[in-house]
């Protein structure tokens, strides 16, 4: 009787991603561009990042195909107190209702001002 070979790693369980994802859950603030400017903006929240990629939830569908810039406010300081937002800019490069994959074409890291509470 002849056994069958089995494959240890079906092609549906191999990782095609050429970069790690990093389940990191963030606000995410994102606005479609096209043609001479923004369309529209919306919110949501990362499910994971990489270097290439990022997935988030979106309050409102998006098309395979659009433009977005986004941005991301990162949980760690500059020096322990200066604010990080991550700026990204990408396509959309799947969208499951409002689960969206972007990929990130452009990325920027920049400062923000700490806003004082008075007493």
């Amino acid at each position: 009787m002849e056994r069958k070979r089995q494959k240890l790693f079906p092609i549906t369980d191999v990782e095609r991603r050429a970069s790690t994802r990093y389940p990191v859950i963030l606000e995410i603030q994102y606005t479609t561009l096209e043609g001479n400017g923004p369309v529209r903006v919306g919110t949501g929240r990362t499910i994971d990042l990489s270097s290439s990629g990022i997935s988030f939830t979106s309050d409102t569908p998006l098309l395979t195909g659009q433009r977005i810039k986004a941005s991301i406010d990162w949980p760690v300081m500059l020096n322990g107190n200066v604010r990080l937002q991550l700026i990204v800019s990408g396509v959309v490069a799947r969208a499951e209702g409002t689960k969206i994959a972007m990929q990130i074409e452009g990325h920027d890291f920049r400062t923000c001002s700490i806003r004082h509470r008075s007493a």
